[in-house]
Protein backbone atom coordinates (compact mmCIF):
# COMPACT_ATOMS: atom_id res chain seq x y z
CA UNK A 1 0.00 0.00 0.00
CA UNK A 2 1.47 3.38 -0.98
CA UNK A 3 0.88 6.23 1.27
CA UNK A 4 1.27 9.04 -0.19
CA UNK A 5 0.03 13.68 -0.19
CA UNK A 6 -0.71 13.40 -3.67
CA UNK A 7 -3.23 11.92 -5.68
CA UNK A 8 -3.10 8.86 -8.08
CA UNK A 9 -3.32 11.57 -10.86
CA UNK A 10 0.18 13.67 -9.67
CA UNK A 11 1.97 11.09 -9.63
CA UNK A 12 1.78 10.42 -12.96
CA UNK A 13 1.15 13.89 -14.34
CA UNK A 14 4.07 16.08 -14.67
CA UNK A 15 3.95 19.78 -12.71
CA UNK A 16 3.55 22.42 -15.06
CA UNK A 17 5.36 25.44 -14.88
CA UNK A 18 4.48 28.74 -15.76
CA UNK A 19 6.33 31.94 -16.55
CA UNK A 20 4.50 35.00 -15.80
CA UNK A 21 5.11 38.35 -18.27
CA UNK A 22 4.41 41.12 -16.17
CA UNK A 23 5.83 41.74 -12.31
CA UNK A 24 3.85 41.42 -9.16
CA UNK A 25 3.61 45.06 -9.09
CA UNK A 26 1.09 45.68 -11.80
CA UNK A 27 -2.05 46.69 -11.89
CA UNK A 28 -4.23 43.36 -13.20
CA UNK A 29 -7.67 44.00 -14.80
CA UNK A 30 -8.27 40.90 -12.38
CA UNK A 31 -7.00 39.11 -9.80
CA UNK A 32 -7.81 35.79 -8.99
CA UNK A 33 -6.95 33.62 -6.03
CA UNK A 34 -7.14 29.83 -6.64
CA UNK A 35 -5.84 27.70 -9.20
CA UNK A 36 -8.49 24.85 -9.04
CA UNK A 37 -11.51 24.64 -11.73
CA UNK A 38 -13.50 28.07 -10.94
CA UNK A 39 -10.27 30.12 -10.98
CA UNK A 40 -9.02 28.70 -14.17
CA UNK A 41 -12.03 28.95 -15.89
CA UNK A 42 -12.51 32.33 -14.75
CA UNK A 43 -8.76 33.15 -16.07
CA UNK A 44 -9.45 31.39 -19.24
CA UNK A 45 -12.68 33.47 -20.20
CA UNK A 46 -11.29 36.86 -18.95
CA UNK A 47 -8.08 36.30 -20.86
CA UNK A 48 -9.95 35.47 -24.10
CA UNK A 49 -12.15 38.64 -23.61
CA UNK A 50 -9.18 40.47 -23.44
CA UNK A 51 -8.69 41.64 -19.96
CA UNK A 52 -5.22 41.31 -17.95
CA UNK A 53 -5.40 38.45 -15.43
CA UNK A 54 -3.51 37.15 -12.69
CA UNK A 55 -4.34 33.73 -11.12
CA UNK A 56 -2.37 33.46 -7.33
CA UNK A 57 -2.39 29.59 -6.43
CA UNK A 58 -0.43 28.63 -3.21
CA UNK A 59 1.01 25.33 -4.33
CA UNK A 60 0.52 24.26 -7.95
CA UNK A 61 -2.28 23.75 -10.32
CA UNK A 62 -4.13 20.96 -8.66
CA UNK A 63 -2.79 20.77 -6.00
CA UNK A 64 -5.86 21.47 -3.84
CA UNK A 65 -9.49 19.84 -5.03
CA UNK A 66 -9.56 19.89 -8.47
CA UNK A 67 -6.37 17.35 -8.21
CA UNK A 68 -7.47 15.05 -5.54
CA UNK A 69 -11.54 14.45 -6.85
CA UNK A 70 -13.00 10.96 -7.82
CA UNK A 71 -13.60 12.71 -11.48
CA UNK A 72 -17.39 12.64 -11.61
CA UNK A 73 -18.66 14.80 -14.21
CA UNK A 74 -22.30 15.70 -13.72
CA UNK A 75 -24.47 18.51 -14.71
CA UNK A 76 -27.52 19.98 -12.44
CA UNK A 77 -26.83 21.37 -8.70
CA UNK A 78 -25.66 18.87 -5.56
CA UNK A 79 -29.44 19.48 -3.99
CA UNK A 80 -32.80 19.21 -4.90
CA UNK A 81 -33.75 22.23 -7.43
CA UNK A 82 -36.46 23.61 -5.11
CA UNK A 83 -33.78 24.82 -2.89
CA UNK A 84 -32.49 26.89 -5.28
CA UNK A 85 -35.86 27.82 -7.10
CA UNK A 86 -38.16 29.27 -3.72
CA UNK A 87 -35.69 32.11 -3.95
CA UNK A 88 -36.14 32.92 -7.08
CA UNK A 89 -38.95 34.13 -9.60
CA UNK A 90 -40.27 31.82 -12.15
CA UNK A 91 -37.65 33.33 -14.77
CA UNK A 92 -34.45 32.91 -12.54
CA UNK A 93 -35.34 29.37 -11.65
CA UNK A 94 -35.35 28.83 -15.22
CA UNK A 95 -32.32 30.61 -15.63
CA UNK A 96 -30.35 28.72 -13.01
CA UNK A 97 -32.04 25.27 -14.25
CA UNK A 98 -30.53 25.66 -17.64
CA UNK A 99 -27.33 27.00 -16.16
CA UNK A 100 -26.64 23.89 -14.11
CA UNK A 101 -27.74 21.39 -16.74
CA UNK A 102 -25.45 23.02 -18.79
CA UNK A 103 -22.34 22.20 -17.01
CA UNK A 104 -21.26 19.14 -18.68
CA UNK A 105 -22.32 20.83 -21.91
CA UNK A 106 -19.27 23.50 -21.33
CA UNK A 107 -16.62 21.06 -20.27
CA UNK A 108 -16.79 19.04 -23.52
CA UNK A 109 -16.89 21.79 -25.12
CA UNK A 110 -13.76 22.94 -23.56
CA UNK A 111 -12.22 19.53 -24.11
CA UNK A 112 -12.63 20.09 -28.08
CA UNK A 113 -11.55 23.76 -28.08
CA UNK A 114 -8.39 23.25 -26.52
CA UNK A 115 -7.48 19.49 -27.69
CA UNK A 116 -7.40 18.31 -23.76
CA UNK A 117 -7.29 14.56 -23.48
CA UNK A 118 -8.37 13.48 -20.53
CA UNK A 119 -9.86 9.71 -20.31
CA UNK A 120 -13.85 11.03 -20.78
CA UNK A 121 -16.42 8.30 -20.19
CA UNK A 122 -19.83 9.05 -20.25
CA UNK A 123 -22.65 7.35 -18.49
CA UNK A 124 -23.35 7.40 -14.93
CA UNK A 125 -24.80 5.29 -11.70
CA UNK A 126 -27.08 7.43 -9.30
CA UNK A 127 -27.59 3.87 -6.59
CA UNK A 128 -30.37 3.43 -4.06
CA UNK A 129 -29.52 1.17 -1.22
CA UNK A 130 -33.20 1.75 0.00
CA UNK A 131 -36.54 3.43 -0.53
CA UNK A 132 -35.94 5.78 0.83
CA UNK A 133 -32.88 6.51 -1.10
CA UNK A 134 -35.04 5.08 -4.16
CA UNK A 135 -37.59 8.32 -3.41
CA UNK A 136 -35.04 10.50 -4.13
CA UNK A 137 -33.87 9.37 -7.41
CA UNK A 138 -37.94 9.55 -8.48
CA UNK A 139 -37.63 12.92 -7.10
CA UNK A 140 -34.87 13.35 -9.73
CA UNK A 141 -36.47 11.52 -12.46
CA UNK A 142 -39.38 13.96 -11.59
CA UNK A 143 -37.56 17.25 -11.85
CA UNK A 144 -35.59 16.44 -15.26
CA UNK A 145 -38.93 15.22 -16.73
CA UNK A 146 -41.23 18.20 -15.98
CA UNK A 147 -37.98 20.34 -17.28
CA UNK A 148 -37.93 18.44 -20.66
CA UNK A 149 -34.69 16.76 -19.57
CA UNK A 150 -33.86 13.53 -20.74
CA UNK A 151 -31.48 11.04 -20.25
CA UNK A 152 -32.17 9.64 -17.08
CA UNK A 153 -33.04 5.65 -16.96
CA UNK A 154 -34.66 4.48 -14.07
CA UNK A 155 -33.12 0.61 -13.18
CA UNK A 156 -35.61 -1.39 -10.86
CA UNK A 157 -33.51 -4.31 -9.63
CA UNK A 158 -31.08 -6.32 -9.22
CA UNK A 159 -31.51 -7.34 -12.88
CA UNK A 160 -31.42 -4.17 -14.27
CA UNK A 161 -28.44 -2.70 -12.16
CA UNK A 162 -26.21 -5.69 -13.45
CA UNK A 163 -26.11 -4.07 -16.81
CA UNK A 164 -24.32 -1.12 -14.90
CA UNK A 165 -23.11 -2.50 -11.87
CA UNK A 166 -22.12 -5.85 -11.18
CA UNK A 167 -23.10 -5.70 -7.25
CA UNK A 168 -26.13 -7.31 -5.43
CA UNK A 169 -25.67 -3.69 -2.64
CA UNK A 170 -28.19 -1.17 -4.34
CA UNK A 171 -31.72 -1.70 -4.23
CA UNK A 172 -32.54 0.14 -7.30
CA UNK A 173 -30.98 3.31 -9.56
CA UNK A 174 -30.86 5.80 -12.11
CA UNK A 175 -28.84 5.85 -15.47
CA UNK A 176 -27.62 9.53 -16.55
CA UNK A 177 -26.77 9.22 -19.94
CA UNK A 178 -25.46 12.56 -19.21
CA UNK A 179 -22.95 12.32 -17.19
CA UNK A 180 -19.74 10.83 -16.86
CA UNK A 181 -15.72 10.76 -15.57
CA UNK A 182 -12.44 12.09 -16.64
CA UNK A 183 -9.28 12.43 -15.14
CA UNK A 184 -9.38 15.42 -13.37
CA UNK A 185 -5.43 16.49 -13.13
CA UNK A 186 -5.69 16.30 -16.91
CA UNK A 187 -8.72 18.41 -17.64
CA UNK A 188 -7.72 21.48 -15.36
CA UNK A 189 -3.78 21.14 -16.74
CA UNK A 190 -5.59 21.86 -20.28
CA UNK A 191 -7.69 24.36 -18.99
CA UNK A 192 -4.24 26.30 -17.43
CA UNK A 193 -2.61 26.03 -20.20
CA UNK A 194 -5.39 27.42 -22.77
CA UNK A 195 -5.74 30.34 -19.92
CA UNK A 196 -2.02 30.86 -20.20
CA UNK A 197 -2.18 30.85 -24.06
CA UNK A 198 -4.77 33.41 -24.13
CA UNK A 199 -2.54 36.09 -21.57
CA UNK A 200 -3.33 35.02 -18.22
CA UNK A 201 0.04 35.23 -15.58
CA UNK A 202 -0.41 32.21 -13.53
CA UNK A 203 1.93 32.18 -10.34
CA UNK A 204 2.11 29.58 -8.22
CA UNK A 205 4.09 28.58 -4.95
CA UNK A 206 2.62 31.72 -4.02
CA UNK A 207 0.53 31.32 -0.32
CA UNK A 208 -1.85 34.76 0.57
CA UNK A 209 -1.68 35.77 3.74
CA UNK A 210 -4.35 38.96 3.47
CA UNK A 211 -7.07 39.81 1.58
CA UNK A 212 -8.57 43.47 1.59
CA UNK A 213 -11.54 43.25 -0.62
CA UNK A 214 -12.02 46.90 -0.34
CA UNK A 215 -8.86 47.97 -2.70
CA UNK A 216 -8.73 44.18 -4.49
CA UNK A 217 -5.73 43.03 -3.33
CA UNK A 218 -3.79 40.26 -2.00
CA UNK A 219 -0.83 40.15 0.01
CA UNK A 220 1.67 37.08 0.02
CA UNK A 221 3.82 35.12 2.78
CA UNK A 222 6.72 37.02 1.34
CA UNK A 223 5.26 40.17 1.33
CA UNK A 224 4.18 40.71 -2.29
CA UNK A 225 1.15 42.12 -3.50
CA UNK A 226 -0.89 41.43 -6.06
CA UNK A 227 -3.67 44.36 -7.09
CA UNK A 228 -6.07 44.48 -9.49
CA UNK A 229 -9.16 46.59 -10.44
CA UNK A 230 -11.39 43.50 -9.14
CA UNK A 231 -10.44 40.56 -6.95
CA UNK A 232 -12.67 36.67 -7.33
CA UNK A 233 -12.00 34.66 -4.32
CA UNK A 234 -12.07 31.02 -6.32
CA UNK A 235 -10.14 28.79 -3.53
CA UNK A 236 -13.25 27.02 -1.73
CA UNK A 237 -11.96 25.31 1.33
CA UNK A 238 -8.86 26.13 0.80
CA UNK A 239 -9.38 29.53 1.69
CA UNK A 240 -10.33 29.19 5.62
CA UNK A 241 -6.88 30.35 7.01
CA UNK A 242 -7.72 33.80 5.23
CA UNK A 243 -11.70 34.21 4.38
CA UNK A 244 -13.00 36.66 6.14
CA UNK A 245 -15.70 35.86 8.55
CA UNK A 246 -18.61 36.38 6.30
CA UNK A 247 -17.23 33.56 3.93
CA UNK A 248 -15.88 31.16 6.88
CA UNK A 249 -19.60 31.56 8.24
CA UNK A 250 -21.59 29.60 5.49
CA UNK A 251 -18.86 27.23 4.35
CA UNK A 252 -17.79 23.95 6.68
CA UNK A 253 -14.39 21.93 5.52
CA UNK A 254 -14.77 18.31 4.32
CA UNK A 255 -12.00 15.84 3.66
CA UNK A 256 -12.74 13.21 1.64
CA UNK A 257 -10.61 10.31 1.04
CA UNK A 258 -9.78 8.42 -2.29
CA UNK A 259 -8.23 5.00 -3.14
CA UNK A 260 -6.65 3.81 -6.59
CA UNK A 261 -6.29 -0.14 -6.94
CA UNK A 262 -3.49 -1.53 -8.99
CA UNK A 263 -5.21 -2.20 -12.65
CA UNK A 264 -7.28 -4.55 -12.50
CA UNK A 265 -7.59 -7.50 -15.53
CA UNK A 266 -9.78 -7.10 -18.38
CA UNK A 267 -12.66 -9.65 -17.34
CA UNK A 268 -12.27 -8.53 -13.97
CA UNK A 269 -13.07 -4.65 -14.88
CA UNK A 270 -15.57 -5.88 -17.47
CA UNK A 271 -17.44 -7.92 -14.19
CA UNK A 272 -17.80 -4.89 -11.87
CA UNK A 273 -18.19 -2.00 -14.21
CA UNK A 274 -19.41 -3.51 -17.28
CA UNK A 275 -20.04 -0.51 -19.15
CA UNK A 276 -17.29 1.95 -17.70
CA UNK A 277 -19.71 4.07 -15.74
CA UNK A 278 -19.32 6.35 -12.84
CA UNK A 279 -21.33 5.60 -9.72
CA UNK A 280 -22.03 7.36 -6.62
CA UNK A 281 -24.71 6.31 -3.74
CA UNK A 282 -27.41 8.20 -2.11
CA UNK A 283 -25.78 7.99 1.76
CA UNK A 284 -25.40 11.14 3.30
CA UNK A 285 -21.51 10.19 3.73
CA UNK A 286 -21.69 8.76 0.55
CA UNK A 287 -19.34 5.82 -2.02
CA UNK A 288 -18.57 6.93 -5.03
CA UNK A 289 -16.24 5.45 -7.73
CA UNK A 290 -15.20 4.66 -11.18
CA UNK A 291 -12.36 3.10 -13.31
CA UNK A 292 -10.15 5.07 -14.83
CA UNK A 293 -8.03 4.41 -18.13
CA UNK A 294 -5.83 2.29 -16.61
CA UNK A 295 -8.69 -0.36 -15.34
CA UNK A 296 -7.57 1.31 -11.74
CA UNK A 297 -10.43 1.29 -9.14
CA UNK A 298 -10.89 5.14 -8.24
CA UNK A 299 -13.18 4.51 -5.12
CA UNK A 300 -13.94 7.76 -2.74
CA UNK A 301 -15.97 8.12 0.44
CA UNK A 302 -15.41 8.54 4.10
CA UNK A 303 -16.16 12.02 4.81
CA UNK A 304 -15.40 14.05 7.85
CA UNK A 305 -15.39 17.05 9.41
CA UNK A 306 -12.33 16.21 11.52
CA UNK A 307 -8.67 16.32 10.61
CA UNK A 308 -7.99 13.38 8.38
CA UNK A 309 -7.22 9.96 10.18
CA UNK A 310 -3.61 7.91 10.05
CA UNK A 311 -3.61 7.33 6.21
CA UNK A 312 -3.61 3.70 6.98
CA UNK A 313 -6.40 3.67 8.96
CA UNK A 314 -8.19 5.38 6.31
CA UNK A 315 -7.02 3.22 3.32
CA UNK A 316 -8.28 0.02 5.64
CA UNK A 317 -11.60 1.86 5.65
CA UNK A 318 -11.86 3.04 2.05
CA UNK A 319 -11.08 -1.04 1.52
CA UNK A 320 -13.65 -2.31 3.68
CA UNK A 321 -16.17 0.16 1.81
CA UNK A 322 -15.08 -1.02 -1.74
CA UNK A 323 -15.17 -4.23 -0.27
CA UNK A 324 -18.60 -4.25 0.74
CA UNK A 325 -20.16 -3.56 -2.66
CA UNK A 326 -17.44 -5.31 -4.67
CA UNK A 327 -16.06 -8.66 -2.93
CA UNK A 328 -14.49 -9.85 -6.14
CA UNK A 329 -11.77 -7.08 -5.22
CA UNK A 330 -10.25 -8.24 -2.44
CA UNK A 331 -7.12 -9.43 -3.99
CA UNK A 332 -7.01 -6.03 -5.22
CA UNK A 333 -3.32 -4.15 -4.57
CA UNK A 334 -4.50 -0.56 -3.08
CA UNK A 335 -1.84 1.50 -4.65
CA UNK A 336 -2.71 4.91 -3.91
CA UNK A 337 -4.32 6.78 -0.90
CA UNK A 338 -5.29 10.05 -0.69
CA UNK A 339 -7.40 13.11 0.53
CA UNK A 340 -8.44 16.37 -0.07
CA UNK A 341 -10.95 19.44 1.33
CA UNK A 342 -14.73 19.49 -0.27
CA UNK A 343 -16.54 22.76 0.81
CA UNK A 344 -20.07 22.54 1.57
CA UNK A 345 -22.84 25.03 2.78
CA UNK A 346 -26.13 23.93 4.61
CA UNK A 347 -28.19 23.41 1.90
CA UNK A 348 -25.52 22.38 -0.51
CA UNK A 349 -26.09 24.93 -3.19
CA UNK A 350 -22.95 26.87 -4.55
CA UNK A 351 -22.87 30.43 -2.70
CA UNK A 352 -22.32 33.40 -4.97
CA UNK A 353 -21.61 36.73 -3.05
CA UNK A 354 -19.89 39.65 -2.66
CA UNK A 355 -17.49 41.34 -0.27
CA UNK A 356 -17.17 45.07 -1.86
CA UNK A 357 -18.15 46.35 -5.38
CA UNK A 358 -14.69 45.31 -6.23
CA UNK A 359 -14.56 41.59 -4.55
CA UNK A 360 -16.76 38.64 -5.31
CA UNK A 361 -16.97 35.29 -4.25
CA UNK A 362 -18.38 31.74 -5.17
CA UNK A 363 -17.98 28.39 -2.60
CA UNK A 364 -19.52 25.22 -1.48
CA UNK A 365 -19.71 23.02 -4.64
CA UNK A 366 -20.30 20.10 -1.94
CA UNK A 367 -18.71 17.27 -3.84
CA UNK A 368 -20.29 18.17 -7.00
CA UNK A 369 -17.62 20.63 -7.90
CA UNK A 370 -15.76 19.18 -11.80
CA UNK A 371 -18.54 20.03 -13.93
CA UNK A 372 -20.16 22.95 -11.54
CA UNK A 373 -17.35 24.74 -10.29
CA UNK A 374 -16.23 25.60 -13.89
CA UNK A 375 -19.48 26.85 -14.40
CA UNK A 376 -18.96 28.82 -11.76
CA UNK A 377 -15.68 30.47 -12.77
CA UNK A 378 -17.69 31.30 -16.50
CA UNK A 379 -20.01 33.21 -14.07
CA UNK A 380 -17.54 35.22 -11.98
CA UNK A 381 -16.37 36.39 -15.10
CA UNK A 382 -19.27 37.34 -17.20
CA UNK A 383 -19.91 39.33 -13.79
CA UNK A 384 -16.35 41.28 -13.89
CA UNK A 385 -16.68 42.12 -17.49
CA UNK A 386 -20.29 43.93 -16.69
CA UNK A 387 -22.98 40.73 -17.32
CA UNK A 388 -23.98 40.18 -13.87
CA UNK A 389 -27.22 38.83 -14.39
CA UNK A 390 -26.47 35.33 -13.59
CA UNK A 391 -23.93 36.03 -10.48
CA UNK A 392 -26.78 38.17 -9.19
CA UNK A 393 -29.75 35.49 -9.85
CA UNK A 394 -27.41 33.28 -7.55
CA UNK A 395 -26.62 35.25 -5.32
CA UNK A 396 -30.30 35.54 -4.45
CA UNK A 397 -29.80 32.16 -2.98
CA UNK A 398 -29.82 32.61 0.77
CA UNK A 399 -27.06 30.60 2.87
CA UNK A 400 -27.55 30.38 6.77
CA UNK A 401 -24.25 30.16 8.61
CA UNK A 402 -23.21 26.63 10.09
CA UNK A 403 -24.16 26.37 14.17
CA UNK A 404 -21.66 25.67 16.88
CA UNK A 405 -19.70 29.11 17.38
CA UNK A 406 -15.94 27.85 18.76
CA UNK A 407 -17.37 24.37 19.11
CA UNK A 408 -18.45 24.37 15.37
CA UNK A 409 -16.04 21.64 14.48
CA UNK A 410 -17.70 18.67 16.88
CA UNK A 411 -20.72 20.09 16.66
CA UNK A 412 -20.36 19.46 12.64
CA UNK A 413 -18.50 15.84 13.33
CA UNK A 414 -21.73 14.81 15.60
CA UNK A 415 -24.39 15.59 13.15
CA UNK A 416 -22.28 13.46 10.27
CA UNK A 417 -22.08 10.61 12.61
CA UNK A 418 -26.11 10.74 12.92
CA UNK A 419 -26.33 10.81 9.52
CA UNK A 420 -23.50 7.91 8.84
CA UNK A 421 -25.49 6.20 11.59
CA UNK A 422 -29.14 6.77 9.25
CA UNK A 423 -27.25 5.47 6.53
CA UNK A 424 -26.17 2.09 8.73
CA UNK A 425 -29.81 1.43 9.37
CA UNK A 426 -31.10 2.28 6.22
CA UNK A 427 -33.55 5.13 7.29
Amino acid sequence: MRISPFSAYQTEQPELHFTPKKDETHLYDVVILGGGFTGISAALELAEAGSDVAVIEAYGIGNGGSGRNGGHLLPDWPSSFHHIAKYLSSEEADLAWDIGMSTVDLALSRMKRYEIKCDLQMGYVHAAYHKGHEADLHDMQETYDKRGHGGLTFLPDEDAIREHVGTSTYHSALHEAGAGHIQPLKYLQGLARAAEKAGADIYQNTIVTKIDPATASVTTKNGQVFKGRQLLLCGNAYLQNVAPTKMRRTLAQVTSSVLATAPLSHNLAKLILPQNDAVADGNAALNYYRLDAQNRMIFGGRASYMIPDNPAIVGRDLRKRMLSVFPELSEAEIAHIWSGRIGITTSRIPEFGSLSAKCHFVQGFSGHGVALSGMAGKILAQNALGDGTTFETMAKVGHIPFPGGPLRTPVLALGMAYYKLRDRLKI
